[in-house]
């Protein structure tokens, strides 16, 4: 029993040698045969030695990624741009009718019981013979063709007029392109703003085709108006 065991082995180194030598013949030889031929004998894989694989293994790596992130977590930051400014001076603009809706013409703040107070700090109170100064002032917003001799006629509406005037007072007290007298107890100044700030109608100036106007005459008591238009 041992011998034939013995005899088994023998012959099959003898066939792995056998092998081992046609292998290492046919590797020399495969070269040639393919140049001579134009053949394309296939080579024989060799398989990679065990060491060789657990070496390349990536399961033998030392290095392995962690199952958690060691950062800590970013905090989202606000967002900026045109879409996000947009929406900010959208919302501004929003707000801003609704900030201006308790100021008469959008400028006027009223400061008693038909008592407004104007930005550069004009006072219109009632009075007049339409009632309040600012009816009158409202008369200096639309032309009159049939009234003798000359009308100033703001352009800008109320608002126009309102900002004019606003502009005319602060000119006024700093003495920029500005005449000043006074006549019982009122100042009167007139004042150049430099620009068209309107024109002048009634009969005369339609005579005239409605000259420009651009000087305010101010008649004030104090800081109170008592009655504004263009010259």
């Amino acid at each position: 029993m041992a011998n034939s065991r013995s005899s088994g082995k023998q012959k099959s180194t003898v066939a792995g040698v056998a092998i081992a030598i046609l292998i290492a013949l046919y590797s020399l030889v495969r070269p040639s045969i393919n140049d001579a031929t134009g053949w394309n004998l296939p080579a024989i894989a060799q398989s990679q030695p065990r060491s060789e694989r657990a070496t390349n293994s990536p399961e033998s790596s030392p290095e392995r990624e962690s199952p958690h992130p060691t950062s800590a977590p970013v905090e989202p930051t606000p967002k900026s741009g045109t879409l996000a400014d947009g929406v900010s001076s959208s919302q501004a603009s929003e707000a801003t009718p609704a900030a201006d809706a308790s100021l008469k013409y959008g400028l006027l703040r009223e400061v008693g019981r038909e008592r407004y107070m104007s930005p550069a700090g004009l006072l219109y109170t009632p009075g007049s013979a339409e009632g309040h100064r600012l009816e009158h002032l409202r008369r200096h917003t639309e032309d009159q063709p049939s009234r003798p001799g000359k009308h100033g006629v703001f352009e800008g509406g109320m608002e126009g007029a309102l900002k004019t005037i606003d502009q005319a007072y602060e000119n006024a007290k700093i003495g920029k392109r500005t005449t000043k007298h006074s006549d019982d107890g009122r100042t009167i100044y007139t004042v150049d703003i430099g620009h068209r700030i309107g024109y002048v109608g009634g009969r005369e100036g339609n005579q005239r085709h409605k000259p420009m106007a651009r000087r305010v005459q101010l008649v004030l008591e104090g800081n109170r108006v008592i009655t504004a238009f263009p010259l």
